[in-house]
């Protein structure tokens, strides 16, 4: 397999002699699986090479791999045969997609399952309850272990033994080093945790009062929204035949005309779309799955990306990556990330960049309209009125109308 990737006779030879020998043509294959470039899977190879070198240097295993280590070596490395293999991008990532090789076929332990066992017993039972019960996404749940996982850490394994002022005492030092946004989820999961602590009788009920409340006022500020001119801008720079444009173009569509959020469009699967009743379900938060009707345009544009998807993944995700490996997006992060570049191509200048900028626009669109908040709230999949409510106040026209003068000073 290595043949096809370097023109000297003797290099593949001297490649498979090395202690990564016994994997390359094989981590080659998997290389040409997913798609990447002659020139890039080369340097990949190269550098798993190198890798292996360096594991041996250090005397240890190729199930040993530390790639902090080959991070290190990389910045004095004086390798020989190196070949351009010293620090750069291709070498950082080719080690790494070695490394995720070796996982793959049992020679190396994923990082993911050797922290799950070093993971306290309390926060995996809690993970399983969210998953289960919640309905909790992998983001979510991320989320919470890891704040339950450091009040564990901080007050003992042991909840029957944690004391009110202990509780209260973490929450305040840690938030106070932090985000408004940031404490906020921690109140929420600190909360989440120890109510399910107290209906699984691990500890004494009423701690999550414990934990303090962080001000927060519901529909103080305005719903941060794009003009239409500037949406037309967005989905004009969408414009082009390459298929990274085609798939841009129809997320856009997705999360200007629908409101979807983020992760919707990075978890849509192709049985979602219903081509023949022109509708698209749609699975949010909770697991609350809804149908909405499907525009033409959204339609044209999601068939158009489908006609020249990459064919190397076997995902029935709808959108994949645009450069090897051609794999789904993990969650919503990717899909906002790219609306940021849009807008940046875009010269759009707004105080919100990524992808629920949109989903505020659809709603604010909507209301222009004059749908009603009713069905605004089901579109966006709202599960009370005041959250809809809040876009009540993009019209700022209209409330100059009814808002009352303030009061004179006497």
């Amino acid at each position: 397999m290595l043949e096809i990737y370097f023109s000297a006779s003797k290099l593949p030879g001297h490649l498979r002699s090395g202690p990564s020998g016994p994997y390359l043509d094989g981590f080659a294959a998997a290389l040409e699986r997913q798609g990447y470039s002659a020139g890039t899977a080369a340097r990949y190879l190269r550098a798993a090479a190198h890798l292996g070198h360096v594991v041996a240097r250090q005397e240890a295993m190729p199930s040993d791999i530390d790639l902090a280590v080959f991070s290190e070596h990389l910045c004095t490395c004086r390798c020989p045969r190196a070949m351009g293999g010293r620090r750069n991008h291709h070498t950082i990532f080719g080690a790494r997609l070695f490394r995720q090789h070796l996982v793959e076929i049992g020679v190396c332990q994923s990082a993911a399952a050797a922290s799950q066992r070093a993971e306290p017993c309390l926060v995996a039972h809690f993970k399983v309850w969210l998953r289960k019960h919640r309905g909790a996404s992998d983001p979510t749940i991320k989320l919470y272990a890891r704040d339950a996982a450091h009040l564990i850490a901080a007050l003992g394994d042991d909840p029957e033994r944690w004391e009110p002022a202990a509780i209260r005492s973490f929450f305040l030092d840690r938030a106070s080093h932090r985000g408004n946004g940031t404490v906020e989820k921690l109140t929420t999961s600190l909360r989440a945790f120890l109510r399910y602590l107290a209906v699984t009788g691990r500890c004494r009920a009423g701690l999550a009062d414990v934990v303090p409340g962080f001000a927060s006022w519901r529909l103080a500020d305005l719903p941060r929204y794009l003009a239409a001119e500037q949406v037309n801008r967005l989905i004009a720079a969408c414009d082009g035949g390459v298929v990274a444009r085609r798939r841009d173009r129809a997320i856009v569509l997705l999360l200007v005309r629908l409101g979807l959020r983020a992760g919707d469009v990075a978890q849509l699967r192709l049985d979602d779309i219903e081509w023949e009743t022109g509708s698209l379900r749609v699975s949010g938060k909770s697991r609350y799955e809804v149908r909405l009707p499907l525009p033409q345009d959204v339609g044209d544009a999601i068939a158009d990306y489908l006609a020249c998807r990459p064919s190397t993944c076997p995902s029935d995700h709808v959108f994949l990556r645009n450069i090897a490996p051609f794999r789904p997006f993990r969650n919503g992060d990717g899909i906002s990330s790219l609306v940021k570049r849009l807008m940046q191509r875009a010269g759009i200048v707004a105080p919100v960049k990524g992808a629920h900028v949109l989903r505020h626009t659809a709603a604010t669109e909507m209301l222009r309209h004059g749908v009603p908040l009713e069905k605004i709230g089901l579109v966006l999949r709202h599960r009370g009125i005041d959250t809809t409510a809040r876009y009540a106040k993009a019209d700022v026209t209209l409330l100059k109308q009814i808002a009352q003068p303030w009061p004179e000073v006497l």
